[in-house]
């Protein structure tokens, strides 16, 4: 499920780069990575919190004692879409452009 996070994000950062690119605004990279980096990391805490408030199971509304998906495993796919995401915005900082 990790690798899975890991390669959705590298393919955005791709998408982003592509267009960044395309548009000679590398700001984009900066905004747009940035900002999906930011979303990501703040769902991947909510699902952990979630895992820890409701437990990796069941729901508010029903008794469902399984799921497909943890939800301790959303948490590291959202914090491996992250990753790329973040680096690719601190390396455009770093870089001044």
């Amino acid at each position: 499920m990790i690798k899975k996070g890991f390669i959705a994000g590298i393919v955005t950062v791709g998408i982003v780069l592509a267009l960044a690119a395309f548009t000679e605004k590398w700001s984009y990279l900066y905004f747009v990575s940035g900002t999906m980096g930011a979303v990501s990391l703040v769902l991947a805490l909510a699902y952990l919190i979630d895992s820890m408030v409701l437990g990796s199971t069941g729901t508010f509304f029903s008794a469902k004692k399984t799921r497909k998906v943890s939800r301790v495993e959303d948490a590291k796919r959202f914090g491996a879409i992250a990753v790329p995401n973040i680096l690719a915005a601190l390396i455009y900082v770093a870089a001044g452009l």
